[in-house]
């Protein structure tokens, strides 16, 4: 092989490399499939037909690499889906304490009594 070469068979090796992304594992983001998927439970070059994934399902992402993402389901079944498949699911709901003190300091206000007209109408509602 030409000396002069190296760089350029080094720099498309490199680029073909993906980056591998890696999540909390106790913490990890959540996913919705968009349609039923192919789920491989020993990666995306199993030699038995993939199990199917429904639409609207809910699953954390672990890692992502090459196109795929390693998953856990909500039943803790890991495996690995297209990632293509996925979109993001809902921003997590922050928790609001309850605190008794602040309901028991609503003060209710009484509405007016609109059967009561007053003695003085404005002269736009005047009748002429």
């Amino acid at each position: 092989m030409n000396p002069k070469f190296v760089p350029i068979w080094l720099l498309l090796l490199l680029s073909g490399c993906a980056a591998v992304e890696v999540f909390d594992q106790n913490d990890p983001p959540e996913y919705i499939v968009n349609q039923q998927a192919d789920f491989f439970r020993h990666g995306p070059a199993q030699a038995f037909p993939p199990e199917k994934i429904n639409k609207e399902t809910y699953l954390n992402v672990l890692k992502k690499d090459s196109g795929f993402a390693f998953v856990r389901l909500l039943d803790n079944r890991t495996g690995y889906i297209a990632w293509s498949e996925l979109r993001a699911g809902p921003p997590p709901v922050i928790e609001v304490p309850f605190d008794p003190v602040a309901v028991d300091d609503i003060v209710e206000v009484p509405l007016p009594d609109f059967s009561v007209v007053p003695d003085e109408l404005p002269e736009k509602h005047r009748k002429p």
